[in-house]
């Protein structure tokens, strides 16, 4: 053979074999990172969540957290872990979860804060998740009748919810955690009305919420009720009436004669008992400031009494502005919507005052309407002295306003 075509054939061959062993080792998969395992078992652990295998995917989970210090991992596998514990029934292992959790965001661990807010979140969402579970299945959760196992396991959940709820009110009280807190504490306890044992219970819990809510204010956000009453019209002439300040002494109803403008009626001015009235009467745009005599004290003024020349014929007395006369006074949450939209302005509360002074009907509310609802709310757990008429107890209609602030 010749020696060109020798050497020809030899070339062919090497490529032939360069080329298969190219081939071959781009068939060959590279090793598998430590990220890749990693990603491997937490899959294979919420496919054992998945088939309700809880036990293996706790320990799959609970190695993984022992063998791995990523905080993306860790935080995965924390919330997967308290998932399981809970779906399991297993309540005392998600409780001592919780509270090794809670003791160590109290250190300067890194992340040990996050890793807590998302392990008390897992849990206010599987209360939730069990809750709606038995609303899908027609079932009522405080149903006493209910099997003992699905009483205690709501009864644990129950334990674990206000686990969480003291925990969270702890940490409202740092600084650097409040903000945080207050949110989870508002989450908790809604899930925990959610879980009720009756209406007693409901009633409670609904009320932690509402009290969290009004703790959740932000420190840049200012309301404040409106202490300036509309100025009142007596034939023609503008008068404007100073408002009392709020103290304990009682309310009664005296007669101010305006002697300055002639032809004026007699006005009726709520006062506290032995505080002179301030009357400012506007006349040709000057004011004239007309001090009223001092208000002789009651022998035994015990509540709010009415002119005793009005008929006393069961209808509310008309008052105005009622915060004179209140004796609690609860500000607005300012909702976090409206923040977010900057809106601000006054609300305006129309409402009805019982003969025990406490707010028996809300008649309408004004203003920017993404600031009523709050505004409704908050008056209704305002209290008032009881105002009486001839002796007898009476229902008075007036109202508050609220000024919204950012």
């Amino acid at each position: 053979m010749p020696l060109n075509v020798r050497r020809f054939c030899t070339a062919v061959f090497v490529n032939l074999l360069v080329f298969v062993f190219v081939a071959l080792a781009q068939d060959v998969p590279s090793a598998p990172t430590s990220g890749d395992v990693m990603r491997d078992r937490i899959s294979k652990a919420k496919a054992f969540i998945v088939v309700r295998n809880y036990n293996a995917a706790i320990y799959e989970l609970e190695n993984i957290r022992k063998e791995t210090a990523d905080p993306a991992v860790q935080g995965v596998v924390n919330v997967l872990l308290m998932n399981s514990y809970l779906e399991q029934g297993d309540y005392k292992r998600a409780q001592d979860f919780l509270a090794a959790a809670f003791t160590a965001q109290k250190t300067s661990k890194p992340n040990a804060a996050a890793f807590y807010n998302s392990i008390a979140g897992q849990v206010v969402r599987d209360a939730k998740n069990r809750a709606e579970r038995y609303r899908a299945l027609g079932l009522s959760i405080s149903d006493r009748t209910l099997p003992l196992e699905a009483l205690n396991d709501l009864e644990k959940m129950r334990e674990t919810l206000e686990i969480v709820i003291e925990q969270s009110k702890e940490n409202s009280k740092l600084p650097n955690r409040s903000a945080d807190a207050m949110a989870m504490l508002e989450e908790a306890s809604n899930s925990r009305s959610i879980l009720a044992r009756d209406e007693y219970d409901s009633r409670k819990w609904k009320d932690e919420v509402a009290d969290t809510r009004e703790q959740m204010v932000n420190t840049r956000s200012v309301v404040s009720a409106v202490t300036d009453a509309p100025a009142e019209t007596t034939n023609g002439n503008q008068v404007a009436v100073s408002t009392p300040p709020v103290n304990n002494s009682p309310v009664v109803m005296q007669p101010v004669t305006d002697t300055k403008t002639p032809g004026t009626r007699d006005r009726e001015v709520k006062q506290p008992a032995n505080k002179p009235a301030d009357t400012t009467v506007a006349k040709n745009d000057k004011p004239i400031i007309i001090p009223s005599a001092p208000v002789k004290e009651d022998p035994k003024p015990t509540q709010p009494e009415a002119n005793s020349a009005t008929p006393n014929d069961g209808s509310p007395l008309d008052v105005g502005s009622l915060i004179p006369y209140a004796t609690k006074q609860t500000q607005p949450t300012y909702p976090p919507a409206a923040k977010t939209m900057r809106a601000t302005g006054v609300v305006k509360v129309e409402f009805t005052v019982d003969e025990k002074g406490e707010v028996a009907e809300v008649h309408k509310t004004s203003g920017p309407s993404m600031l009523q609802a709050a505004a409704k709310d908050a008056i209704k757990k305002w209290r008032f002295k009881p105002f009486t008429r001839d002796g007898q107890p009476v229902r008075a209609n007036g109202f508050v306003s609220f000024n919204f602030n950012l």
